[in-house]
């Protein structure tokens, strides 16, 4: 028997406590008892979002992006559990879920794209080129 079994079960609980309490970049605004775990990643052209949504049907997602931030949403459901009489460990996070991500860089929203592969939704959003100083007439 490992003695420190139990332990190892509660730093790996807390450390998810923390991943979620994270504000870093300005943090994810979330709703719902499952956090999907998101990666946000910057190139020279895109801003690009990884969220791990497993057990999500892909019709079963909504994504919302405006200029400054992207909002996706869904839904895992429980599995069928038809003559269960007894649950011996639950750990697979499960329920309604939403995420406000902010983006680090202006995006054109209308230019975004998405695809669902192997449990991941991957978004892609085109940055917005800065477009200079202007001159702003003053009356």
């Amino acid at each position: 028997m490992d003695p420190f079994k139990k332990r190892r079960g509660v730093e790996g609980s807390w450390g998810r406590v923390v991943r979620n309490m994270s504000f870093q970049g300005g943090g994810a605004f979330h709703t719902g008892t499952l956090l999907a775990a998101t990666d946000v990643y910057e190139a020279e052209e895109e801003v690009i979002i990884f969220m791990d949504v497993s057990g999500v049907s892909p019709e079963n997602l909504s994504v919302i992006a405006n200029e400054t931030s992207i909002t996706v949403s869904g839904e895992r459901k429980l599995p069928v559990t038809e003559n269960v009489t007894r649950i011996h460990q639950l750990e697979i996070e499960r329920g309604f879920f939403e995420r406000t991500i902010p983006l680090p860089k202006s995006v054109d929203p209308s230019a975004t794209s998405s695809t669902y592969k192997d449990g991941f939704l991957v978004i892609k959003m085109p940055k917005i080129k800065p477009k200079g100083k202007i001159q702003i007439k003053v009356t």
